[in-house]
């Protein structure tokens, strides 16, 4: 009797790094391949002229394990897109907004050395807002069946979006007038680290921790 299944896959071979999704693959089609050469076979066609039918149905063996290559790579990014860039940019933009609305309204930030560039920022309102933000962002990704480092990017991408800023823009803050002193310079990127990045990933994750507790119980109650 014919083994479709190791013909599958020494013929497929390996398409794609998920090898429990490669199986599933090469299973399903000798399964289908299967079914077809026995109703061949049950209508009375020779065992070898049944085999080549049922081959001749693939086609080209490259040509669909590059097509399945593609449909696999096609569905990753849109997977992609749904769990990580669609949340991140509600998250970017519900966090935006609320600041916007904050600063536009005339609501004054909490500040520590005011009036000097070290000194560090708090717009209160929006902190305790942005729990909710990452709530969101988190639900967004955890929805789209993602999970781990991909809900926290969700949840966290205003902090982490002000992280790379200060990353890419503070070298060159030690660049510009050099009669600034250094230790200046360090203590006002720290306070707008502190202001930017720290507090509000915090209250971010605050919120992405959250609304993983409350995943929990509800399915708990299920």
């Amino acid at each position: 009797m014919r083994d479709w299944h190791t013909l599958v896959r020494e013929r497929l071979g390996s398409t794609d790094k998920e090898q429990i999704e490669s199986e599933q693959i090469a299973n399903e089609l000798a399964e289908h391949l299967q079914e077809h050469y026995e109703k061949l076979r049950a209508q009375g066609i020779a065992e070898e002229l049944a085999f080549e039918q049922t081959c001749d149905q693939v086609g080209s063996w490259q040509g669909l394990r590059r097509g399945i290559i593609a449909a696999k790579q096609e569905g990753t990014m849109i997977d992609r897109v749904r769990q990580i860039w669609i949340p991140t940019l509600v998250t970017l933009l519900l966090s935006a907004a609320v600041l916007t609305i904050l600063i536009w309204s005339g609501t004054q930030p909490l500040m520590w050395h005011p009036g000097e560039a070290r000194g560090v920022i708090v717009y209160l309102p929006w902190l305790l807002f942005l729990p909710v933000v990452g709530g969101v962002g988190a639900y967004l990704s955890r929805r789209s069946q993602s999970g781990g480092w991909q809900v926290y990017v969700s949840g966290l991408s205003p902090a982490l979006a002000w992280a790379v800023v200060f990353v890419l823009v503070a070298p060159f803050g030690f660049l510009v007038n050099p009669a600034v002193a250094p230790s200046f310079k360090i203590t006002s990127i720290l306070a707008m680290i502190v202001s930017w990045v720290v507090l509000p990933g915090l209250a971010l994750a605050i919120g992405v921790v959250a609304q993983g507790v409350m995943k929990v119980r509800r399915a708990a109650r299920v």
